[in-house]
């Protein structure tokens, strides 16, 4: 896996030769970095600047560009459409998916999360019993989830790994913060690989919805979801962090360079989903749910 670059000073980035040029505007001092060694170039500071070379170079170079907002969230992406083959090809593969592979591919999505919240329980929370009751949960997952076990169990999870009082969603608290963050971080890096595999975003598995332009990230994010929650419980929840600051979303970050399983091989999460894409995409070709790979926690922690 490339690197994350985080810009966080007043830099102005440009390039030169095959490297970008990060030129710090306060104490005059530069740095350069090769394309080759950069994956994501995340803009935290609002007084960055950057040159049209730069933008150039990345799409060129499949480097993701992702922008935060004035809560140092993730707001924006960039990356490139062109130079896909058979990208009307794909898209009629994806529209042309069966709705009896998307539940079965759906249910494999909410077994491997389910799986991986109780794992995460198990190594790293030492909630054995909690665990082992959401792996029997997992099992009694059916095509589509129409029983919604997948919400059964999130319920169950968040709860013995965050403590009782603790809810879900978009609440202004560190914990959500954290998370939501790290999600982001995620989606970002899925939907990178469905724009360069020449899949359409918004044609989810099992999100539908018309407002989100990326229904298939939030499928396909569903098994990777629990990676961030571990590094949200290491570096908030029990070192009682109040706040959610730079530094902190620093070590949010290293997720994509956690460790997991898929397709019997040890890989960094930033190289999981590539996996994990290139499976889906035999899926759509295939008009099966069998081809589809997914992580899973390696025994003894990520």
């Amino acid at each position: 896996m490339r690197d994350v670059v985080y810009v966080e000073n007043r830099y102005y980035v440009s390039v030169k030769n095959n490297s970008f040029r990060f030129f710090d505007l306060v104490n005059k001092k530069e740095k350069f970095i090769p394309f080759e060694d950069i994956g994501f170039l995340i803009f935290e500071n609002k007084n960055s600047f950057f040159s049209k070379r730069m933008i150039d170079a990345c799409l060129k170079e499949n480097i993701e560009i992702i922008f935060c907002d004035s809560k140092h969230s993730p707001i924006a992406v960039m990356s490139s459409i062109y130079g896909q083959n058979q990208r009307l090809k794909k898209l009629k593969d994806q529209l042309a998916f069966s709705s009896k592979s998307k539940k079965r591919v759906w249910r494999k999505l909410v077994i491997a999360k389910i799986n991986n919240q109780a794992d995460c329980l198990i190594q790293v929370a030492d909630q054995v019993d909690s665990g082992k009751n959401l792996k029997l949960v997992g099992k009694q997952v059916e095509d589509g989830d129409p029983k919604n076990k997948e919400a059964y169990a999130a319920r169950r999870y968040f709860i013995a790994l965050y403590g009782r009082n603790f809810k879900r969603g978009r609440y202004d608290d560190i914990i959500n913060s954290g998370l939501n963050y790290g999600y982001a971080i995620l989606r970002s890096v899925i939907r990178q690989q469905l724009i360069i595999h020449g899949l359409e975003p918004s044609w989810g598995v099992h999100h539908i919805s018309t407002e989100n332009p990326f229904n298939l990230s939030d499928d396909l994010i569903e098994p990777f979801r629990p990676y961030v929650d571990v590094l949200v419980y290491e570096n908030l929840y029990k070192k009682d962090i109040y706040s959610l600051e730079t530094e902190n979303k620093k070590d949010l970050l290293r997720v994509l360079f956690s460790r997991c399983v898929i397709d019997n091989k040890v890989y960094t999460l930033a190289d999981a989903i590539t996996v994990e894409v290139n499976s889906y995409v035999s899926c759509i070709e295939k008009q099966s749910a069998s081809p589809l790979k997914l992580p899973i926690f390696i025994e003894g922690g990520i």
